[in-house]
């Protein structure tokens, strides 16, 4: 299904399918007025607003184009991640009107994990995992809330191989990575909503400097996709009053996984490592 771009692309749809029957008319004038309070609400909450039937909403997001619901509320999101401050989130999740907001917040979690095994067999994750096998050195790159993602990434692939270094914002470390080699350097960065402009503006600098880039964000209208020479996409649940990033963060897993099938002697590595952790009693059991 073709992505919702903005409020107007959203608006064309709704008024289209609205015109096929007095139902959807009335559904898709609530969307129309209330699209940024719908990602907190489930399909039972909006048909009771309405005063339809959840089978009419189900309906009228399948002649949308979606799979449903659900489907279509992971679309919605994307549009309106952007505006929804936190404050604008906690007003309306905590408003008398969302009791299930709990559920919401669950299924739309459950259905983005299932996108993951259509995510693992795409061309772009093959070469994400190739890439991140056998790039020379790798620095991990965020910024603000999409920086909680990399400790746990830099942690495990860091006793996968070597020459992993995580960059923290406003360190010199941050800075001196344009004095690399771009021929020998690998990019890695997550991205999410609201996007960093910060973050946006050092990956264009390096991306106008030669350096490969990749990148985990939530959309293929995210502003890093077009510097980056792969992005792998991960949809992200925003109703809560931060976003959930147990998606992303399962597809880093499943990445580590597949990457160390790719690195020679990883069996060694490992042991090693344990070796260390047994000499050092780094554990209570």
């Amino acid at each position: 299904m073709k992505e919702i771009k903005d409020k107007k692309d959203l608006d064309d749809r709704l008024l289209e399918v609205g015109q096929t029957s007095e139902v959807n008319q009335k559904i898709a004038r609530y969307i129309e007025k209330k699209y940024n309070l719908i990602v907190f609400m489930t399909a039972d909450n909006l048909s009771n607003k309405i005063g339809v039937s959840q089978g009419s909403v189900s309906r009228f997001c399948t002649k949308m184009g979606y799979n449903g619901y659900n489907d279509f509320l992971r679309y919605l999101q994307k549009i309106i991640s952007s505006e929804m401050t936190i404050k604008k989130r906690h007003l309306i999740i905590n408003s008398e009107a969302e009791n299930d907001k709990n559920l919401n917040i669950l299924n739309q979690e459950i259905n983005n994990l299932k996108e993951l095994q259509e995510i693992t067999q795409t061309e772009e994750y093959k070469i994400v995992v190739e890439t991140l096998a056998k790039s020379d050195k790798i620095f991990l790159m965020s910024n603000r809330m999409s920086e909680t993602l990399l400790p746990y990434m830099y942690y495990i692939l860091s006793r996968l191989r070597p020459n992993i270094y995580k960059m923290n914002y406003g360190t010199p470390a941050w800075e001196n990575v344009d004095l690399e080699d771009p021929k020998k350097s690998l990019i890695f960065t997550t991205v999410f909503p609201r996007y960093s402009r910060s973050l946006l503006k050092k990956m264009q600098d390096l991306n106008d400097k030669g350096f490969k880039i990749i990148s985990i964000t939530d959309s293929r209208l995210s502003p890093i996709v077009k510097c980056s020479k792969v992005a792998l996409i991960s949809p992200i649940t925003i109703s809560s009053v931060f976003d959930v990033y147990s998606t992303p963060l399962l597809l880093i897993n499943l990445l580590m996984r597949d990457i160390s099938n790719k690195i020679p002697n990883i069996d060694q590595r490992l042991n090693q490592i344990e070796e260390m952790n047994k000499n050092e009693h780094s554990f209570l059991l």
